[in-house]
C-alpha cells in the first residue's frame, strides 16, 4: 500500500515536472513585443509607447504585461491556493483523514518559490498534526490551465496516541523536520481565478503522509484595465 501510494503521488509529480520543463514560462519583453498563451498572439504593453516615465525600467524586468480581454495581466505573478481534502497516514494504520492548508506561492524574479501551512487528524476539526513547509518550484501557465509542482522542506508539530495494552493509551508530542513535495493542476474560470487539486506527500521520522486536496486558486496577475489601443492579434 505505501509503496502504490508513493510510486503514484511520484509518477504524477514527475509528469507535472516534465509538463512544465517542455511549457516553460518565457519572458518575452525584451526578445518580442508579443505573447503566446494557448497558442493565441498577444500584444505586449510597451511602456515607452504609452509614455511611461518607468517605462524603461519596466521593459527590463521579467514581468511582461499582456493584455485579454481589454484587461492587462502580468506574465509572472504570485498565486495563492487554500482547500481541503484526504489524507493517509502511511506510518500508523489510520482510516483515511482530513487534511486543510493554504499556500502562497511566489517568484523572485524567474524563480518560483512556495511557503504554506498544513493541519491534518482523524476529520475536519479534529487535528493531530501542524505542519509549515517551505519549497521551490516550476510552474507553467496558459489562459485556461495552471500547472506547478514544488519541492521543499517541512516542519511538524502534534501529538501521536499510541496503545500499550489493551486498556493503556499514551500520548506524547513530536516535532520533527521533514521533506515535503506538491504538485498541483487549476482549471481557470478567468485568467486569474480558479479550482483544481494537489497532491502532496509529507515525510519525516515521526511519520509519513500522502493526500489530495481540493483548491481554490487566486492569483495576482491582473493589473487593471487596459488605457491605450494595444489590440490582441
Amino acid at each position: 500500500m505505501k509503496k502504490k501510494c508513493c510510486i503514484l503521488f511520484l509518477s504524477c509529480v514527475a509528469t507535472i515536472l516534465g509538463a512544465t520543463h517542455i511549457c516553460a514560462q518565457t519572458d518575452t519583453s525584451k526578445a518580442s513585443d508579443e505573447i503566446i498563451i494557448n497558442g493565441k498572439r498577444y500584444k505586449a504593453v510597451d511602456d515607452k509607447k504609452a509614455g511611461s516615465a518607468k517605462g524603461k525600467k519596466k521593459n527590463d524586468s521579467p514581468d511582461s504585461i499582456f493584455v485579454v480581454d481589454n484587461k492587462k495581466f502580468q506574465y509572472y505573478n504570485n498565486w495563492l491556493t487554500i482547500g481541503g481534502g484526504g489524507q493517509q497516514n502511511l506510518t500508523y494504520k489510520r482510516e483515511l483523514g482530513f487534511a486543510g492548508g493554504l499556500d502562497f506561492n511566489f517568484h523572485i524574479k524567474k524563480n518560483y518559490f512556495q511557503s504554506g501551512i498544513l493541519l491534518s487528524g482523524e476529520r475536519f476539526g479534529s487535528y493531530n498534526n501542524y505542519q509549515l513547509h517551505l519549497g521551490y518550484g516550476k510552474r507553467f501557465e496558459d489562459k485556461d490551465y495552471h500547472f506547478a509542482a514544488f519541492l521543499g522542506v517541512s516542519y511538524s508539530t502534534g501529538n501521536q496516541v499510541t496503545l500499550v495494552d489493551s486498556t493503556k493509551y499514551v500520548k506524547r508530542t513530536f516535532n520533527q523536520p521533514g521533506l515535503y513535495i506538491q504538485g498541483e493542476i487549476i482549471k481557470k474560470i478567468t485568467y486569474d481565478v480558479g479550482m483544481g487539486a494537489s497532491l502532496f506527500i509529507d515525510w519525516n521520522q515521526e511519520q509519513s503522509m500522502v493526500g489530495l486536496r481540493f483548491i481554490l486558486y487566486f492569483s495576482g496577475a491582473y493589473t487593471g484595465k487596459k488605457n491605450k489601443d494595444y489590440s490582441d492579434y
